[in-house]
């Protein structure tokens, strides 16, 4: 159902209207039908708010992956305090997942518009947005290892990077497989996996 566009809104307000319009026309169209008049058409506002909102759809674009990857970012930093770094680890790949497997849709609809900004000269968000993310889990695992009392036998750059791209390969086989003892399974692997990499400091 189309939004009202009734009253003044601050910008902000807008563009949050106007990203939520986005992620269901994704959802209901795909990509092919993520255009500005879709989305202010499904938001039930006038076009020429899109461009005082946003400008243009590489910026509608670059901010819905920012939006996704900061809940993601976000779903880590409330992991479990606690100063076992396994338990850590395996609650924050859960938190990951558990996004994912609330709205497969969603994730769907995401991977497809990340897959085609990549391939965007006018969207360079993607690898920006993707280094704060592994940034996020390269500190948290240096919080961790330190609450902990080890020390990571690699450098914590390169454990955060074999974390980030494990975790992308379970979201996306959950997501072709919707295998969720697979997917568990996987996750407490890697928990355990990530956590040899760590000795007593």
């Amino acid at each position: 159902m189309n939004l009202p566009a009734v009253g003044h809104r601050s910008v902000d307000e807008r563009r949050a209207q106007l990203l939520d319009a986005a992620v269901e026309v994704l959802r209901e169209h795909g990509l092919a039908g993520l255009t500005t008049r879709a989305v202010t058409s499904h938001a039930g506002v006038p076009h020429g708010i899109f461009h005082y909102a946003f400008g243009s759809k590489a910026a509608l674009v670059r901010a819905l992956i920012d939006r996704e990857l900061t809940g993601a970012t976000a779903a880590w930093g409330a992991a479990v305090a606690t100063d076992d770094l396994e338990t850590a680890l395996r609650q924050a790949l859960r938190a990951q997942l558990d996004i994912v497997r609330a709205d497969p849709a969603h994730q769907a609809a995401l991977y497809e518009l990340i897959r085609a900004a990549r391939d965007d000269a006018g969207v360079s968000a993607v690898a920006w947005e993707r280094r704060r993310y592994l940034a996020e889990i390269e500190r948290l695992l240096d919080t961790w290892s330190r609450h902990g009392g080890v020390a990571w036998e690699a450098p914590v750059g390169h454990v955060a990077a074999l974390v980030l791209s494990a975790t992308d390969g379970i979201v996306q086989a959950w997501t072709a497989d919707h295998d969720d003892a697979q997917a568990d399974a996987s996750i407490e692997l890697l928990a355990r996996a990530v956590t040899s990499l760590a000795r007593p400091a």
